[in-house]
């Protein structure tokens, strides 16, 4: 039989789906060793795509040109954090390393969060890690994390 001489059954699907309690236990919060690996595969693509775009600029270097290749990078890397934290709540360092991104409040990440966690990582990458380092205290949230009401779990 082909697939397209195939046949769909309905399924019945319940009214009411009931999610279990989280249990008072240990959580699977995501070790910071991954963290920071997953965070460093995300950078070291940027890292290259300025390599890569470097020989379209102008011979003769001016800050404009330098300004113009970071402003254009900087703008796709915000799409791409954001895009992926909302699509799958993971970046593609994310998925090598078993790091999500979950909200604390809801099933799905809103624009607002993900933009105030792609925010909050633009000031801890820009003050050299401090919004980072957040994460060594007791709850184990860096800025990102605590600005934008979400926090790292294990994918698997």
């Amino acid at each position: 039989m082909r697939f397209d001489e195939m046949e769909l059954e309905a399924v019945a699907v319940p009214d009411v789906v009931t999610v279990p309690d989280e249990p008072e236990g240990p959580t699977n919060d995501a070790p910071r060793f991954k963290r920071l690996l997953a965070l460093l595969t995300d950078l070291s693509l940027f890292a290259a795509l300025s390599l890569a775009l470097s020989p379209l600029l102008p011979s003769s270097f001016h800050w404009t040109t330098i300004a113009a290749l970071a402003g254009f990078v900087g703008v796709l890397s915000y799409y791409y954090f954001v895009g992926t934290w909302m699509l799958w709540g993971k970046t593609i360092g994310g998925s090598i390393f078993d790091v999500k991104v979950v909200p604390a409040a809801s099933e799905a990440m809103s624009l607002r969060d993900a933009s105030l966690r792609y925010a909050g990582v633009a000031l801890s990458l820009v003050t050299g890690g401090l919004g980072f380092a957040l994460a060594a205290l007791p709850g184990g949230q860096s800025l990102p994390d605590r600005v934008s009401g979400t926090r790292c779990v294990t994918a698997a």
